[in-house]
């Protein structure tokens, strides 16, 4: 059951069957209006873009025609539509500034929230991650989903959760600091799991506080041996920079504040679903409380670091101890992913491939004919200063011709490129090589390294990946390096026997 899928969590969602999973734990992005810049592990060369802003353009007007259309046959994308047509107004129809841009955030999420309330079984919740910006706008959306029958009262909506992460410095001169995101706790049916016992908190010792047992002015009442009832504020610290937890992820959340949302509302054996999954954090808890689960990222780079925390923390495989589609484990997975000739696949095979050197995918279209590029900051001895270097790459899927190799060159050349990774499936021809002795070197260090290079993907290394920094020669600055480790929380089998 475990599996990680990568891809579009809409069409991937939609090809889940009905009443599929127990519990949803997922963090979407907010519509912050941020860029988020980070190093996930701890290559230079992994250096990612993340961002959180929305526009108002095709693909948002495509996706309410969707919405429009879906609605003729679907009392959920009824109610979606009509909620979203009252946005609008609220909105002002706007195409720009930030209510067009919370315009086409909401027709981003509504869908995937439509969705998410089909999988879920009857007595199954979910626990939506938002933040101010935005959360009002998300509860109207599953007010409308998940009440769509009920005109009576909203009976699904359970809590609006406060996470304080008081840990975190937060001052202005012209508002009050910002300390917390909201969690909104829905169930899908007049039944659900809530596990209140087990989320109960230690009353406060040497206090001020009335004492629970006499806060309610009835002799009766006595305070549970395990503590209070757990209530809508949950005061849990975010990661510091220093824990071992945090794996350099930019919108990582604590293990912690998930451990809560899957032990209150599941039960050993519950399935799991993080639709948004990023660097793991909701599957690493999920599988730390003997839950099976699944999880769902559109970021090839956030399945690496996902990867690596399933087998630090518990010791997972894949293709062993869990599946992962649309992202290959080896080469019978890579033909696969290619053989139906879909644009999109190709694009996110090439994405893959070039972030296995460290570098960064460029957008599918206009990319001037390479699919991944990087800078390294080089020391130059001689000149006693750093220096920058550019690497680009291109993927060929097919059989690769002189042509499209004379091209690739004079990209490199057009770019200032130190070095450029010509990327195949299928060998390359002598003449090829000889093009790339006629574009020379490139000296660092008193080390030279051919400025052309190719890599042909095969199953070696599929089995041993570090083969990599043999087969492609660069400066030890750009090193391709493992993900960031995280604490194991398993114990494997020879301490088992040593201590035994």
């Amino acid at each position: 059951m475990n599996k990680l899928y990568f891809g579009d969590n809409l069409e991937i969602l939609r090809e889940m069957p009905d009443e599929r999973v127990h519990l949803i734990c997922t963090d979407p992005p907010f519509n912050s209006g941020r860029d988020y810049n980070t190093f996930l592990g701890d290559s230079l060369a992994q250096k990612k873009a993340f961002t959180d802003t929305w526009t108002w353009d095709t693909a948002a007007q495509d996706a309410r025609a969707d919405i429009e259309q879906r609605a003729f046959s679907s009392d959920t994308y009824k109610a979606l539509d009509t909620c979203l047509k009252g946005y609008d107004l609220v909105l002002q129809n706007a195409v720009s500034g930030n209510k067009g841009a919370m315009r086409a955030y909401l027709a981003f999420m509504g869908p995937r929230l439509a969705e998410m309330h089909r999988v879920l079984t009857s007595d199954g919740s979910i626990y939506l991650h938002c933040d101010p910006t935005a959360s009002h706008y998300l509860k109207g959306i599953m007010d409308a989903i998940w009440d769509q029958q009920n005109h009576g009262k909203n009976e699904y909506f359970k809590n609006e959760i406060v996470w304080h992460y008081y840990n975190v410095a937060s001052t202005s001169k012209k508002f009050y600091g910002r300390k917390h995101d909201i969690i909104l706790f829905y169930s899908a049916g007049q039944t659900w799991t809530f596990n209140g016992d087990q989320m109960r908190e230690p009353y406060a010792e040497n206090s001020n506080w009335v004492k629970a047992s006499d806060s309610y002015g009835d002799a009766r009442y006595k305070p549970h041996p395990d503590g209070k009832r757990m209530h809508d504020v949950w005061r849990i610290p975010t990661i510091n920079n220093m824990a071992k937890e945090r794996l350099g992820y930019p919108t990582q959340k604590p293990r912690a504040l998930y451990e809560r949302m899957i032990k209150a509302s599941s039960n050993e054996g519950d399935i799991v679903l993080d639709p948004f999954c990023g660097c793991g954090t909701t599957i690493d808890a999920a599988h730390t409380l003997n839950r099976q689960w699944m999880g769902i990222d559109i970021t090839i780079l956030a399945l690496d670091p996902m990867r690596q925390r399933l087998a630090d923390r518990h010791g997972l495989e894949p293709s062993v101890d869990y599946q992962i589609e649309g992202y290959p484990t080896n080469m019978q997975e890579v033909q696969k992913l290619l053989k139906e000739g879909d644009k999109r696949k190709y694009h996110d095979f090439s994405n893959w491939a070039v972030t296995r050197l460290g570098l960064r995918p460029t957008k599918d279209v206009g990319d001037g004919g390479l699919d991944g590029v990087g800078h390294v900051t080089l020391w130059n001895p001689q000149q006693l200063k750093e220096t920058n270097a550019r690497i680009l790459a291109e993927v060929k899927t097919g059989k690769p011709t002189i042509t499209q190799v004379r091209a690739f060159c004079r990209v490199m050349d057009k770019n200032n490129a130190e070095v450029g990774i010509f990327i195949t499936l299928e060998p390359v021809t002598a003449k090829m090589r000889q093009e790339a002795q006629d574009m020379g070197t490139f000296e660092h260090n008193n080390k030279t390294y051919p400025r052309l290079q190719f890599w042909q993907l095969d199953d070696a290394y599929f089995e041993n990946p570090d083969i990599i920094n043999t087969v492609v020669r660069l400066p030890d600055a750009w090193r391709i390096r493992p993900t960031q480790k995280s604490e194991r929380h398993f114990e494997d089998r020879q301490m088992q026997l040593l201590r035994g």
